[in-house]
């Protein structure tokens, strides 16, 4: 099956998948965001959603996290409704950033990566020699271990997410949701933040959603992409088959020129403007 771009929406895993959805809607109260929509996430790839502000790319991010139950359709975690599962197997299964964390005032690193370990915890239990473990796990895996006895909020945004994403680690889950983990990061952080993901999935085999605003930076670390338009996915596929000016115009209001990124290959994306864009007549 092709969209009006020409462009193949089918799914991109024709075998099992972990995480997909079949004909799924969602609302805010009498407001309709997602349509019947299908997605299927490639496992161990880095996923990356886009498309324009107010879309539906975070929404559909919590359905599939289970954070907002669908008006209609079905999410399906290894083959179960998830929305009929237990909420600690979910959090067995999958480890959700949501797109702006708080934290309470004064917690500490280490304070606040040991929650990660709730979903493998009984109320009544204290930290066991595995919670340690997976928590050390996570600080070295995120390059975050030097910081565990500071307050987050004496943190750089950088370390700050890094922090967040230790605290998702410690789930010690395959299945990572990220919501926009470079917000309010100049690029340097962007970048890093970017590239332990991409450690995540290349080293330790993680499959990874995330919803990105920089479309180049989307275009670079990602296996997949899945454009959003008006609550649908308009294309989906990898940066080179999905990334074309028709689309970007289409899809997002943008004239834009696609080049080859010089340093990493795939598409780079060069904005016109009113400025640049060419006369029509």
């Amino acid at each position: 099956m092709t969209n009006g771009f020409g462009t193949d929406v089918t799914s991109p895993n024709n075998g099992r998948c972990r995480l997909r959805a079949e004909g799924l809607s969602v609302a805010y109260d009498e407001r309709t965001v997602i349509t019947d929509l299908d997605i299927a996430i490639p496992d161990a790839q880095i996923t990356t959603i886009i498309g324009p502000n107010g879309c539906g790319k975070s929404t559909l991010l919590r359905a599939l996290s289970r954070l907002l139950p669908p008006r209609a359709g079905t999410v399906y975690l290894d083959g179960e409704d998830i929305n009929r599962m237990r909420p600690k197997s979910v959090a067995r299964a999958l480890g959700l950033l949501p797109q702006n964390p708080v934290a309470p005032e004064g917690l500490t690193v280490a304070d606040l990566v040991i929650r990660g370990r709730h979903p493998h915890q009984r109320w009544y239990q204290q930290a066991t020699a595995a919670d340690e473990a997976a928590v050390a796990r996570a600080l070295a895996q995120t390059e975050t271990a030097d910081l565990a006895d500071r307050p987050i909020d004496a943190l750089s945004g950088g370390q700050r997410q890094r922090v967040w994403i230790a605290l998702t680690l410690a789930q010690e889950t395959d299945l990572l949701l990220l919501d926009e983990p470079t917000t309010y990061l100049d690029l340097a952080h962007s970048v890093e933040i970017l590239d332990l993901v991409h450690t995540l999935r290349t080293e330790h085999g993680k499959t990874v959603v995330m919803v990105l605003h920089d479309l180049n930076l989307a275009a670079r670390y990602s296996d997949s992409l899945f454009v959003m338009r008006a609550g649908q996915i308009v294309a989906q596929g990898r940066p080179d088959d999905v990334v074309t000016a028709d689309l970007l115009e289409d899809a997002f209001g943008l004239q834009a020129h696609v080049m080859e990124d010089p340093v990493a290959g795939g598409p780079m994306i060069i904005p016109l403007g009113s400025r640049h864009a060419p006369v029509r007549s």
